[in-house]
C-alpha cells in the first residue's frame, strides 16, 4: 500500500528520523554493534532512514525494500555513499525477491498493518532468514489504525488490519518463535522472533 500524502508527509520529516534513531530502534532492536558482520533486510525501507541506522549499528550490508518508487528514489540517494553496503529496491513483502535463507535478520519499522496480505509477507520474511535468524518488529495494532481519527487522515486496508493476538498467531503460523513482546493495549506491538 502506497501512502497517501499526509502520511507520505508524516514518514519524511526530521522528527520521524530522530524517533526512528533514538528511541524505537534501541528498543527494537538495541544499541551499535548488535548487528555485527549481519546482512540485513529492512521491509517497507522508506527513505534509507533505517537502512542507515542498520548498518550504524554494525550490520555488513543492508537490502531496502519498497513498494514505492518515490521512497525507493529518495532511499537510493540517501545510500549512495554506502554503496557495496546498502541497496534499496521496488519490492513487496509478499514476494521478496530473495534466496531461502539469505539474511541474518529482517527488520520491519511499523510496515506490517499497511500490507492487505500481511501473513504471506510473513512467510516471505521466515523464507528468507537463516536458520537462527531475528526478525525484529514494531508495528501499530488494530485499535489504532481502526480509531475514525487515523482512518479520517491514514490510507490502511481496515478488512486486513490484525489484533496483537492475531499478529503473534501469525508470527507462529509462519515458522517464527516469539522471544521478546511488548504490547501497548491494542495500539501497538515491539518484538522479536527467531526462525
Amino acid at each position: 500500500m502506497r501512502l497517501n500524502s499526509f502520511e507520505f508527509m508524516l514518514m519524511n520529516n526530521s522528527l520521524r528520523a530522530a524517533s526512528q534513531r533514538w528511541i524505537e530502534t534501541p528498543l527494537l532492536i538495541g544499541r551499535h554493534g548488535v548487528l555485527e558482520g549481519q546482512r540485513v533486510l529492512e521491509i517497507g525501507c522508506g527513505r534509507g532512514v533505517g537502512a542507515r541506522i542498520l548498518l550504524d549499528l554494525g550490520a555488513a550490508e543492508v537490502v531496502g525494500i519498497d513498494i514505492d518508487p518515490r521512497m525507493i528514489s529518495l532511499a537510493q540517494a540517501r545510500l549512495a555513499r554506502h554503496a557495496g553496503r546498502a541497496v534499496a529496491f521496488v519490492g513487496e513483502a509478499e514476494a521478496i525477491e530473495a534466496p531461502q535463507g539469505s539474511f541474518d535478520a529482517v527488520v520491519d519499522y511499523g510496515i506490517l498493518h499497511h500490507i492487505p496480505n500481511w501473513p504471506q509477507a510473513l512467510k516471505e520474511i521466515t523464507r528468507v532468514l537463516r536458520p537462527g535468524g531475528i526478525f525484529y518488529f514494531e508495528d501499530l495494532l488494530k485499535g489504532f489504525v481502526s480509531a475514525w481519527p487515523i482512518r479520517a487522515l491514514l490510507t490502511h486496508p481496515q478488512a486486513t488490519q490484525f489484533y496483537g493476538r492475531e499478529l503473534r498467531a501469525g508470527l507462529e503460523a509462519a515458522g517464527l518463535r516469539v522471544t521478546q513482546w511488548r504490547q501497548w493495549g491494542e495500539w501497538g506491538v515491539i518484538g522479536q522472533a527467531a526462525k
